[in-house]
């Protein structure tokens, strides 16, 4: 099957079940330890995906603020998987949550409590590796039963919504990849930091049990195309 064909199949809930199985099993398998090694791998992923996107901002020699890291985001969601809306433009721009396909493909699958530990950690690295300097402040979580998630862009001001509307899209087709390449990143920083983290036979364990329970969800063809997307260089744009 040519990548093109196949990346068609891949959409969020193979990347939210495919990180909640890497949690599961790493914390199931070795606990505490596990835990700490999937924390380290959320980060690394994040940062490495906002990395990219300062990659490409820099590139077309703009800057690193909050409302071009708000621009340049890798995720785009065609199909309405999930919902937000703008909650205020000024002193600081902020947007709910209200419907997260990632949260709803935990519940459906049962692992809800092992996809939390992503979104709580992911979008501050996610900032983070766009740029240091800035900070996003979360407040309601949706996956905590409190049913928005909550975003505050600290210091990103846009003068209207159709602004943000005409701007992002504008820049979708060029800095957004698809979910089979999203899948293919996570699954190479998740081997790669829980390998670092817990060594070479705990870490290949906990990394084919995961792809193990993936595969017998959604099918041998989807496992080994994201194996094959894992074989590239994730900050190369």
């Amino acid at each position: 099957m040519e990548r093109s064909e196949a990346a068609e199949n891949f959409y969020i809930e193979d990347h939210a079940v495919l990180v909640a199985l890497f949690a599961k099993y790493a914390m199931e398998k070795y606990a505490g330890a596990g835990e700490k090694a999937v924390l380290r791998a959320i980060a690394v992923y994040g940062r490495e995906r906002g990395l990219r996107a300062a990659m490409r901002c820099v590139n077309d020699k703009e800057s690193l603020s909050m409302e071009n890291y708000i621009l340049y985001g890798e995720w785009h969601d065609p199909r309405g998987a999930s919902k937000s809306e703008i909650a205020a433009l000024v002193p600081d721009y902020r947007t709910n949550m209200t419907v997260c396909g990632w949260c709803e493909a935990w519940s459906a699958h049962g692992l809800l409590e092992y996809g939390r530990l992503y979104c709580d950690n992911v979008d501050g690295n996610l900032v983070y590796g766009f740029n240091p300097e800035l900070k996003l402040v979360m407040g309601k979580i949706l996956s905590h039963g409190e049913g928005v998630c909550e975003f505050h862009w600290t210091g990103c001001r846009f003068e209207s919504a159709s602004e943000v509307s005409r701007k992002r899209g504008e820049k979708i087709p060029r800095v957004t990849r698809d979910f089979l390449y999203h899948c293919g990143h996570l699954a190479s920083a998740f081997r790669r930091e829980i390998l670092i983290e817990l060594g070479l036979v705990k870490g290949e364990d906990i990394v084919s049990s995961a792809l193990d329970e993936y595969e017998k969800i959604f099918g041998a063809e989807k496992r080994a195309a994201i194996e094959r997307e894992t074989r590239q260089n994730f900050l190369a744009i």
